[in-house]
């Protein structure tokens, strides 16, 4: 691999850049902010800790599974006005959440209210990369801006939940659930207001059968969406398998730094990809990545040891931000010019919905016959997936 002539600073200099990513950034914060004041507001205000549970996973559903629905919505009638609705409505149910967990309101009201939040969470993190594809030309820079936003998006979920921590600490967890709701409303409305986002029109009236037809009738299309689809079920269940593999050594603490660690090392897979050339075809490296991930995260399933796992999982990490880098980019050039919004979500999509089937199956097979063996089930269905990517990336 040879090193690229363009720059990060290359990428951040082009003109509207900087005020887009920041306004971005500042709504995106409130997602990683808002499940653990979410969390301990719903079960200060039920006295249940399983009603919490419920109250997050409606959430998380309803945030993942209408997710290409949002995306659709601003595809067919621009991102301004729609996600403009959405970052309002989505910052008046997390602070309705808020004043209805700090009266105690019922409980049906608390699970409603979660659920309709998730349902309105505004794409403010896919809408962004479909403005790196405006912002900057397609090529180095584009691979260096999205890089750069993957590795930013994790530092933000790895910084994230540890803020909310320590300011639940001191904060009631109802007032702590304002904070995301004035993020998203102001950094929300500024990323709505630049001239890139206005720039999303809706598709045109005389819409061509081809851009009518869904994103998952192409073949090459799906053939970028299962290797983020391997990302997230691997990503999944090294959250249940690294706490099941480490039970006996070192525990709790032990597991929380290994999988710190795995989003260490994807922000440095991230940084580096963005720095060097990578050879071949997108569909090539995608399934080259996704291959370097499963191996080396499968080798939790021989290694023993804190120190062991914390090192294989670490190594592991590197590969899970490029191959979602590649996957937007490709998704970026297979959305076209009226439907890039649907295919940057759909990514998001599938490693979400892979990694709720991930921890899931591993959670069942783990406790069924052990970690090597729900490793190896799971590794299997994993390549499987790969197989049928790269045949599909071929076919024309």
């Amino acid at each position: 691999m040879s090193t690229r002539t363009a720059r990060l600073r290359d990428a951040l200099a082009t003109p509207h850049v900087l005020p887009t990513f920041s306004a971005a950034l500042t709504g995106r914060a409130a997602y990683a902010l808002v499940l653990l004041p979410l969390l301990y507001a719903v079960s200060d205000a039920t006295g249940s800790i399983a009603q919490a549970g419920v109250a997050v996973a409606l959430y998380g559903a309803g945030a993942s599974l209408l997710a290409p629905a949002r995306a659709w919505l601003i595809d067919r009638h621009g991102a301004r006005p729609v996600l403009g609705a959405l970052v309002l409505l989505f910052g008046g149910a997390v602070a309705a959440l808020a004043i209805t967990s700090l009266a105690d309101g019922p409980n049906a009201l608390l699970m409603v209210l979660a659920v309709a939040a998730g349902a309105v969470a505004p794409p403010i993190g896919p809408t962004m990369r479909v403005a790196w594809g405006a912002l900057v030309p397609e090529g180095d820079l584009l691979r260096k801006g999205l890089s750069f936003d993957a590795v930013v998006e994790e530092l933000l979920y790895l910084v994230g939940p540890a803020v909310a921590g320590l300011a639940l600490a001191v904060v009631d967890p109802g007032l702590a659930l304002f904070v995301p709701a004035v993020l998203v409303v102001v950094g929300g409305l500024l990323f709505v207001a630049t001239p890139t986002v206005g720039a999303m029109g809706g598709r045109p009236r005389g819409e061509t059968v081809e851009r009518r037809r869904s994103l998952l009738a192409e073949r090459r299309f799906v053939a970028v969406l299962l290797p983020a689809l391997v990302a997230g079920s691997i990503s999944g269940s090294l959250s249940v398998a690294v706490p099941a593999v480490l039970s006996d050594h070192g525990g709790a603490a032990a597991a929380g730094v290994a999988l710190g660690l795995f989003a260490g090392g994807s922000a440095v897979g991230g940084l580096v990809y963005g720095a060097v050339k990578v050879p071949g075809s997108p569909a090539r490296q995608l399934v080259a990545l996704a291959l370097g991930l499963l191996t080396l995260s499968s080798l939790i399933a021989v290694v023993t040891g804190a120190v062991a796992v914390s090192v294989v999982v670490a190594a592991a990490g590197v590969f899970f931000s490029p191959v979602m880098i590649v996957a937007y980019m490709a998704a970026h050039t297979a959305g076209g010019e009226h439907r890039q919004n649907a295919a940057t979500t759909w990514v998001n999509t599938s490693h979400n919905v892979g990694g709720a089937i991930g921890s899931a199956l591993a959670g069942v097979l783990i406790a069924a016959a052990g970690t090597p063996f729900a490793v190896a089930v799971m590794a299997t269905v994993a390549l499987l997936l790969l197989v049928v990517s790269g045949v599909l990336a071929r076919r024309r």
